[in-house]
């Protein structure tokens, strides 16, 4: 079969590429029609008029069947690249259209996914009904890079280029206590005299978090009474009477059965993250709900701010 050629050809049909990936698999013109749900003789038709725009001949008969010809091995070839990159951004587009449905991983620290996510996570869910949230507690950033979760709600900056992350509003912490032990705590700080104060802390493994290593500066080298590896664990343990905990003001300022006590100088200042894996941005279940985690948290600047007015211990002195 031998293309009429032309010194003009015409505008090339970029759906022929479909005609000749199906006879090329096939090896005839019926098995391509039967593939493409049309006639041979349209195969054939579809077939003459691409080699015509392309001024070469692709296949030629071997026996009973069409094979490629020099010319048909280099554009068989690109057409192949071509069709691969077709189904790519196809898949692609299906990820970022306005499909708003499946399933979202959402990692969060215990008290940030009990005291602030899950109350408000009703709305979202309400507005999308095909989304189903996973809520994960305790995932650290590696966990995200490793694909166990979409999006993530931290109080401290991950370091890590794969992922977007997004400061939404400071995170600020105080020490928390009962009354009676909060009274006690802020006048043994006044006087510069905290070693006898009971207090609680995280595990030795997590003294790079800044509330840890403010609390123990403060309570000089005597040991705490209890060690916890969750801030939900500390917080307990402060409403339980064991001793001074340092928690995120978000969290302490909730607690009704616990004062903030009073300090010289305020505590460490973070910030709450939003975090994404970078080659999910253009996913639009993700975008939904990480810009309306982002709308949540600002809404709640001040609790994280500790400007909610908490009653403070106050100074009994002697």
């Amino acid at each position: 079969m031998m293309a009429e050629r032309s010194d003009n050809p015409g505008p090339f049909d970029w759906d022929d590429l479909r005609v000749l990936l199906a006879v090329d698999e096939a090896g005839t013109l019926l098995g391509a029609g039967r593939a493409l749900g049309v006639s041979h003789t349209t195969v054939l038709r579809r077939l003459a008029a691409a080699e015509s725009n392309l001024a070469a001949r692709l296949f030629r008969r071997q026996g009973g069947a069409l094979v490629r010809t020099p010319a048909g091995e280099e554009v068989l070839g690109r057409a192949r690249r071509i069709r691969s990159d077709i189904v790519a951004l196809t898949r692609s587009a299906r990820a970022a259209d306005g499909s708003l449905s499946g399933s979202i991983r959402l990692a969060a620290p215990p008290g940030l996914a009990t005291d602030v996510l899950i109350p408000r996570l009703g709305e979202f869910l309400h507005a999308y009904p095909r989304i189903r949230v996973a809520l994960l507690t305790d995932l650290d950033f590696s966990g995200m890079l490793r694909g166990d979760a979409d999006v993530g709600v931290r109080i401290s900056s991950p370091l890590a280029d794969r992922l977007d992350v997004r400061r939404i509003c400071d995170c600020h912490f105080g020490l928390y206590a009962v009354p009676r032990l909060a009274a006690a705590a802020a006048r043994a700080l006044e006087r510069g005299s905290p070693s006898r104060v009971r207090y609680v802390a995280f595990e030795e493994g997590f003294s790079a978090f800044p509330e840890d290593r403010w609390i123990r500066d403060l309570f000089g080298t005597v040991p705490p009474v209890l060690r916890a590896n969750t801030t939900t664990a500390l917080l307990s343990a402060a409403v339980a009477g064991l001793g001074v905990a340092a928690l995120p003001r978000y969290m302490g300022d909730r607690e009704p059965k616990l004062r903030l006590v009073a300090t010289s100088h305020g505590g460490p200042v973070e910030g709450v993250f939003l975090v994404t894996r970078r080659e999910q941005r253009g996913v639009a279940r993700v975008r939904a709900l990480v810009d309306y985690l982002a709308r949540v948290l600002l809404t709640e600047r001040e609790l994280f701010a500790g400007r909610t007015e908490p009653k403070a211990a106050k100074l009994k002195h002697a």
